[in-house]
């Protein structure tokens, strides 16, 4: 069953105030030649947007039970839910494109909704600051997924820029996924579009 149900949505000032950068689609499928997470049965992405993310995850994973929630309601997903303050039912995996001011929080909240995996996608600088490397040390980080060939998030979910061009980024982002079964170091694995694993 598939709970990622369509409802209202909001304009374009309140995204971006709401620092709203959708994960391109083809981000995630790329991730997901290289990792599995076919074995899952349970997925929770809490900052669903207008759900790039969360189609891919159905298209891979149809059978499989996939909630999607955001704090701001952009018509795909429950709307008005706040990840951070909200009680949520366990799931295997929490995996989303959380708002980077708030990614460490994020990260601390999944881990006690998830039972099994954590995936976040972020700018690879997340593993900058003193306050950020206590977070790595003392959670089970396994993998860092880094995307070979820049990918841009799109601006309030937009395809294109104001020019009518793609989005194009300077920022390199890469996938996080903490292994909550994992006691080792992390491990740096690179994203190509040349070979899969």
């Amino acid at each position: 069953m598939n709970h990622a149900v369509i409802t209202g949505g909001k304009g374009l000032r309140e995204r971006e105030q709401n620092d709203y950068y959708a994960t391109p689609e083809v981000a995630t499928k790329l991730f997901l030649e290289y990792h599995d997470l076919s074995h899952f049965n349970t997925f929770l992405e809490p900052a669903c947007g207008e759900g790039h993310l969360v189609k891919v995850l159905v298209e891979h994973f149809p059978h499989a039970e996939i909630r999607a929630t955001d704090l701001i309601d952009r018509g795909f997903g429950k709307g008005g839910v706040n990840f951070l303050t909200e009680d949520f039912e366990q799931v295997e995996v929490v995996i989303t494109n959380p708002p980077f001011k708030l990614a460490k929080e994020f990260v601390e909240k999944a881990l006690t909704v998830a039972n099994k995996q954590v995936v976040m996608f972020a700018k690879l600088q997340f593993l900058e600051t003193e306050a950020r490397a206590k977070l790595f040390k003392d959670t089970p980080l396994k993998y860092v997924y880094v995307h070979s060939k820049r990918v841009s998030p799109m601006r309030n979910g937009e395809p294109l820029d104001e020019q009518g061009k793609p989005w194009s980024s300077v920022m390199c982002f890469a996938w996080f996924v903490w292994d909550l079964t994992y006691a080792g170091e992390p491990m740096i694995k690179f994203l190509t579009t040349e070979d899969t694993q």
